[in-house]
């Protein structure tokens, strides 16, 4: 039954990969995470993908499945055991190794080249060793894998009737990245950060109406009395070293460090600004996007953030690679804004607002799983947003690749 399965993969005249082989370019040896996708999120074709993707799933659900390794392992090449013979039927199951390539007790190197596949499609890094999130990746139950699917199928079925206007912009936090999309097609993409478990990036659609050049921070109270204020404590010219003021109240007056008790209540009334310039928390470009939930996408002077391969390090907020370019693209040419006057601008330390002459939608948006060249695509379900899928079988599957930051 499995070995029919793995040869179905079709739908409405497009290929869809259904666990049949596909070579496949892998990252780079690199440690560097991929570039953003050029396909598009989320479209009719997306719809139909994903539908496809489901049907070849509910096939290996009803062959039984896939077979699981223990569940503390650690696979390399040149092992050789019962566990590396367990790991080729894993990923002949889902097209990852070739279905004519015999089973065998040796980690070789098309085992290697399989895993690297894997782990590309699942945004792992590439590395072709099994261990840790690869390891508890690869025992996600094909139940847990349905219903992740039949989640984003709704998400997608939920948002495509939103994008009718000639552009906007799609952010996906599960996977890192933005894409400005006009007439259809994906024009620009970035990767970017986005927030924390604790302080999860929300889905909402918004409109950008404007780009900020230098912009103020205006410290969000929640951080100034998590952050802020124990950081003053422990260091008292921490305000002059980050360039921050300290005001009575919006609007209000200036006050001098210096003369406050930092450790007493009145330091919950204070307000906090960032002076503007490449340190600030904003960097040098903000895009307006007034919304609900007060979050925005910007700059940050954290560029090597955007190395690692799960970007989850914000308050909630999108931290944007491309910032200068999404803010080109945005802008399209109004009142001779292009991108190398935005730079030129910027450094001359001049700060501007520039207005676009017609707001342009954006949505962050949370897909954990997709079809991408033919090839199903999964993310860590990070902010634990995939319905009941902890009931069904998968571990939490939290990265090895984070890192402790400041906010």
């Amino acid at each position: 039954m499995l070995k029919r399965v793995r040869s179905i993969y079709w739908l409405f005249g497009v290929v869809v990969f259904a666990g049949s082989f596909h070579s496949v370019a892998v990252a780079s040896r690199s440690r560097l995470p991929p570039p953003p996708t050029n396909n598009l999120f989320v479209s009719q074709q997306a719809v139909q993908q994903l539908s496809a993707a489901i049907q070849y799933y509910k096939r290996i659900a009803q062959a039984g499945g896939w077979p699981m390794l223990p569940g503390r392992i650690a696979l390399r090449p040149g092992d050789s055991d019962q566990n590396v013979l367990t790991l080729r039927r894993r990923l002949k199951s889902t097209g990852d190794l070739a279905a004519n390539i015999p089973d065998a007790y040796e980690f070789d190197q098309d085992v290697k080249a399989a895993v690297i596949r894997y782990q590309v499609r699942n945004g792992l890094q590439p590395t072709g060793k099994v261990f840790g999130v690869t390891l508890r990746s690869l025992n996600a139950s094909v139940n847990y894998r349905l219903k992740q699917l039949r989640s984003n199928l709704a998400r997608m079925q939920e948002l495509l009737p939103k994008l009718t206007t000639k552009r906007y912009l799609l952010m996906n936090a599960s996977s890192f990245e933005v894409q400005g999309i006009s007439n259809g097609r994906v024009e620009i993409t970035s990767r970017t950060i986005v927030g924390k478990r604790q302080t999860p990036t929300p889905t909402v659609s918004a409109s950008i109406r404007a780009v900020n050049l230098l912009p103020y921070w205006h410290v969000p109270g929640s951080i100034a009395q998590r952050a802020l204020v124990p950081a003053i404590r422990k260091d008292p010219a921490y305000l002059f070293k980050q360039r921050i003021r300290v005001f009575s109240s919006f609007g209000g007056e200036e006050i001098d460090p210096s003369t406050v008790n930092w450790w007493g209540p009145q330091t919950k009334r204070y307000v906090f600004r960032q002076d503007p310039g490449a340190f600030n928390a904003l960097g040098v470009v903000r895009l307006d996007m007034p919304n609900k939930h007060i979050v925005y996408m910007h700059d940050t002077p954290m560029k090597q953030l955007y190395n690692a391969y799960e970007r989850a390090y914000s308050a909630g907020c999108v931290r944007v690679q491309s910032v200068l370019d999404i803010a080109a693209w945005l802008i399209d040419g109004h009142k001779g804004w292009t991108r190398d006057r935005i730079g030129q601008s910027i450094a001359a330390g001049k700060r501007e607002t520039i207005k676009l002459p017609k707001s342009v939608p954006v949505h962050f948006i949370y897909l954990t799983a997709w079809v991408e060249n033919g090839r199903v695509q999964f993310r860590n379900d990070l902010y634990d947003r995939d319905g009941e899928l902890r009931a069904t079988a998968a571990p939490k599957t939290s990265s090895m690749y984070q890192a402790v930051v400041t906010p």
